[in-house]
């Protein structure tokens, strides 16, 4: 073949393969999608997840919705959804380049069944867009799902008991005695023993006011409970199961704080673990802080010379959380280590 005839050759051959591309390409991508109708269904509540929520789509040309993230889910937050829509490229559908713009835009995208509002949308390919979308803050704007309910005495035992609160993840209580305030404490359980307290503090009438919190909102409002009278003859009734001088003085204390509760009352600042033990003359570590607690079971602050090793250690007095071992750091013109120790 000479090498006219093979050039002739070669351009008829690519000429061939481009319109072949091309009726590829236009039999594939030959119906643009020019709007996309979604339809949401959830339940709006603290901890929303993917699996939580419900979407569907009714228009042609789709071939499947996914739901690939949802943040801001806390209290007090406007969740958001961002939504993944394949174009069915088998029957042709496709995003167009050409309208990306308009699928950055609300017009293109139609929510239904819900009060989701749209944030923003994309084109990522030609068969492919995503979509953002806003709900309404989880528990609204009066908080009225952090209020509690039925603040209530259990007889004489010193355990006060509520309704838990819809949207509450902790609750403040207030325990007071007449008109005083004798203490306050967080718990995010439905119920509180205060027998221990009340015998500390004697006969006369107490009652409790508590409220719902979720992350940093707390209820508007304080819910008290009906006043409780503690007499020389019901006293030995209060008796809620713990009893403040009988279980202390864990010489192996264990870390975290999982139903525990820091509780605070004329002589200073104490902690309550989970099976209402407490620790005496020795460490505790809680939500990742190390405390020291004396010989009553009250935190320490200041310089402690640890009674097992003869270490000098720093508890922080101003620094939250008030009491924790300070490390890697000046203290005046001593310093602590990585393990909070001062070496001399």
């Amino acid at each position: 073949m000479n090498r006219k005839k093979w050039l002739v050759s070669a351009v008829l051959a690519t000429a061939m393969l481009m319109v072949t591309a091309g009726s590829v390409y236009a039999a594939k991508y030959e119906d643009p999608i020019n709007g996309v109708e979604l339809e949401l269904d959830y339940e709006l509540a603290t901890g929303l997840k993917k699996d939580d929520i419900k979407v569907d789509c009714s228009t042609n040309g789709i071939d499947s919705v996914s739901i690939t993230s949802v943040t801001n889910t806390n209290y007090g937050k406007r969740p958001q959804v961002t939504i993944k829509v394949k174009a069915d490229t088998s029957d042709g559908y496709y995003f167009d380049k050409e309208d990306a713009s308009d699928i950055r835009s609300d017009g293109f995208w139609s929510l239904s069944g819900s009060e989701a509002e749209f944030k923003s949308g994309k084109r990522t390919s030609n068969n492919t867009a995503t979509v953002t979308v806003q709900l309404p803050k989880i528990g609204g704007d009066d908080r009225s799902t952090l209020n509690v309910d039925n603040v209530s005495w259990e007889g004489d035992s010193g355990v006060v008991t509520w309704d838990a609160a819809d949207d509450a993840d902790s609750y403040t209580l207030r325990l007071y005695k007449g008109d005083s305030r004798k203490t306050v404490v967080t718990t995010s359980n439905d119920y509180y023993d205060f027998s221990s307290l009340i015998k500390q503090y004697g006969v006369g009438t107490y009652y409790v006011s508590v409220k719902g919190k979720a992350s940093q909102y707390s209820a508007e409002d304080w819910t008290d409970s009906e006043e409780f009278e503690v007499t020389d003859e019901n006293i030995n009734s209060v008796n809620g199961g713990y009893s403040r001088g009988g279980s202390g003085g864990s010489s192996n204390p264990t870390g975290g704080s999982s139903g525990g509760a820091w509780l605070t009352d004329a002589n200073g600042r104490w902690y309550i673990n989970a099976n209402r033990t407490y620790t005496t003359n020795n460490w505790q570590q809680i939500d990742g802080y190390w405390f020291f607690f004396d010989e009553r079971g009250y935190v320490k602050t200041g310089w402690v010379k640890s009674p097992a090793s003869g270490l000098w250690y720093y508890l922080s007095p101003d620094q939250e959380p008030i009491g924790h071992m300070m490390t890697n750091a000046y203290i005046g013109q001593y310093y602590v280590d990585a393990d909070g120790v001062w070496r001399q």
